[in-house]
């Protein structure tokens, strides 16, 4: 997919690396406080980050954060954060695990011009239900999965005990399949 007009960030792995070392420290910090680890950040069009999310399904609700909810995802964090958005096509959401179909819905329906995410989740990604590019809501929204091997695979070490615990037994096994080397060990 060739680069949007307006895309805030090049598709050069080296430019997306601190973004999504942040979205990564994010989803540590979540975990580190009874979460699931997925962390996420909004980049404008100058690569400044805008707003900072991480998951906080097993936290508290706080008058600055949805807690303790379903929805409580480091995307939909980030965009409860950061309240309207301005300038959707030239903002940029990185995060450090694949989007689930409700934010990667809501990224596309904000119309972000850009999702970029350190890990595939090969069982509850959006990607797995729908194709990002042939959904009439979601086409315009350019994606650009695991840029950066490295990361990715710090990505799914740190996801993978959550997989394991969260998912049933055939998505485990998916996140085995795609994660061999990253899930070994994981009891």
């Amino acid at each position: 997919m060739p680069d949007c007009p307006m895309s805030p960030v090049p598709r050069d792995p080296a430019t997306h690396r601190p973004y999504l070392q942040e979205a990564l420290r994010l989803a540590r910090e979540a975990q580190a406080a009874g979460s699931a680890p997925v962390g996420a950040v909004l980049v404008n069009a100058a690569g400044e980050v805008i707003a900072r999310g991480r998951n906080r399904v097993g936290e508290a609700q706080t008058p600055e954060h949805v807690g303790a909810a379903s929805v409580a995802h480091a995307e939909m964090d980030v965009f409860f954060s950061v309240g309207k958005v301005q300038d959707a096509a030239t903002l940029t959401l990185y995060t450090s695990l694949e989007p689930c179909l409700m934010c990667g819905g809501a990224a596309a329906l904000l119309e972000v011009g850009r999702v970029v995410w350190a890990t595939d989740d090969p069982w509850g990604g959006s990607g797995r239900l729908i194709k990002w590019s042939e959904h009439p809501a979601m086409q315009d929204t350019e994606v650009v999965p695991c840029p950066d091997p490295e990361l990715e695979a710090e990505g799914a070490r740190l996801f993978a005990p959550e997989a394991k615990r969260a998912f049933p037994e055939e998505g485990w096994a998916l996140w085995r399949q795609r994660y061999p080397a990253e899930t070994a060990g994981v009891e």
